[in-house]
């Protein structure tokens, strides 16, 4: 599943360069306060916001775009990617404890196994000595 992830994160780059590849000669008009949008909230809000705006290449906003969106999945995944990280570090203790404790609990069964072979040995031997 890893795997399918970054095949499509580098298909995606890929699409991008080659979408930016595509318009090398375009250039972008960026509103940031509009002519309406400032008539707006010197209106409503009786707020005067001078119209501002900016020209940007195409090619380079594509890419701007991608990688904010690139990081922002990142930025919202992080936590989870972290806490899942945690939770598999606890079950792998817990299941290192669980082996432990499996192995002690097999250890004292041989104990116990050997004893009982010496109790047997010896009582062989008496029953023999006592006939």
């Amino acid at each position: 599943m890893n795997l399918i992830y970054k095949l499509l994160s580098y298909t995606a780059w890929i699409a991008i360069i080659l979408l930016a590849a595509m318009n090398i000669t375009g250039v972008t008009h960026v509103d940031i306060v509009s002519t309406q949008g400032a008539a707006f909230l010197a209106e409503k809000l009786h707020i005067t916001i001078p119209v501002s705006a900016f020209y940007i290449k195409t090619p380079v906003l594509y890419v701007v775009l991608f990688a904010l969106g690139e990081i922002a999945g990142i930025c919202y995944l992080l936590p989870l990617y972290n806490s899942m990280q945690e939770k598999t570090k606890a079950y792998r203790r817990e299941l290192e404890k669980g082996s432990v404790a499996n192995s002690s609990s097999v250890s004292k069964i041989e104990v116990l196994e050997n004893k009982i072979q010496v109790l047997e040995k010896a009582l062989d031997e008496a029953l023999k000595k006592g006939s």
